[in-house]
């Protein structure tokens, strides 16, 4: 390897020693092999770079760093909310079953708040888990305004289980239980069918779009009993059971229909109808209209 001499330096006062200096330090850092200038600048680094991720790991398991950035954060929010970004109202489209201290109390947010330090999605996550909320977008509007939009579930039916009603939707999803709906207005629920038993919520949506379809029935359901997890049994006007057939009772209905319409079947005294048997149609009447058949005169 080539070395450097004195010679190569101009002879000038003082140069002299300045010359023999460098020359020294020149040979001595070229009497080193090739790979040792790399070698030891790889180690300061690597040195480097192991103090520096130690040190932020150590602030991330004290909590120094997280704390440091949550300050700071808070700090620029509490700022903007004085220069005017603040929540002044929450408008709510679309709420029917849903109470509105469970929509705030969701979202978690008061008048006043960094309306910057909104979660948007954190907010549309916790209003989604709500059991009337189907979907829901949360928007954050300028300067002061959040708008949330929400789709409800539709209840379905009152299901009475284990001695308690509910209410619940066409996915079976419990929309208000038992406690909370015997305290709260149920004369807004009145209307809707009962249906009895377990299991009976997969199965009713099927039978209310059938009876949808029969519009001379559907008005005069009162309950559905899910029967043994095969049939139905329905109660019309509170007074008529129906046995439907566990199999194509889609057309027992239509053919029950067809028979309120030409025989008068709601006028008529009866107070079961069996339809279990696909070739024959049972009717039991009440008491008294049998003791009416059996008056003198009368052909039993």
């Amino acid at each position: 390897m080539a070395r450097l001499s004195q010679t190569a330096f101009q002879k000038t006062p003082g140069g002299r020693q300045m010359a023999s200096r460098a020359v020294e330090r020149a040979n001595r850092y070229r009497a080193w092999p090739r790979w040792a200038v790399p070698a030891v600048r790889f180690s300061v680094m690597a040195l480097l770079i192991v103090s520096v991720a130690g040190s932020v790991f150590w602030l991330w398991r004290t909590g120094l760093t997280q704390r440091v950035v949550e300050g700071v954060g808070n700090s620029v929010m509490q700022a903007t909310a004085g220069m005017g970004f603040r929540v002044n109202e929450v408008f709510v489209e679309g709420r029917s079953g849903s109470e509105k201290a469970d929509l705030l109390g969701a979202i978690h947010l008061q008048r006043g708040d960094p309306i910057l330090g909104f979660n948007l999605s954190r907010a549309r996550a916790e209003l989604e888990h709500l059991p009337w909320i189907a979907s829901a977008t949360v928007e954050r509007r300028l300067p002061d305004l959040v708008l949330i939009r929400l789709t409800e579930r539709q209840p379905m039916a009152l299901w009475q289980v284990d001695g308690k009603v509910v209410l619940i939707d066409r996915g079976g999803n419990i929309l208000i239980n038992s406690d909370i709906l015997a305290s709260s207005n149920v004369e807004r629920f009145s209307k809707l069918p009962i249906i009895v038993g377990q299991g009976a919520p997969e199965h009713a949506p099927e039978l209310l779009s059938l009876l949808d379809a029969e519009p001379i029935l559907s008005p005069h359901l009162g309950a559905a009993v899910w029967v043994g997890g095969r049939r139905w049994d329905l109660r019309l006007d509170n007074r008529i059971n129906v046995r439907l057939p566990e199999i194509d009772y889609a057309t027992a209905l239509h053919r029950l229909g067809e028979l309120v319409t030409s025989e008068s079947l709601f006028d008529r005294d009866i107070i079961a109808i069996d339809m279990r048997l696909p070739d024959r149609l049972i009717v039991q009447t009440s008491e008294n209209a049998t003791q009416r058949r059996k008056l003198p005169g009368e052909k039993i």
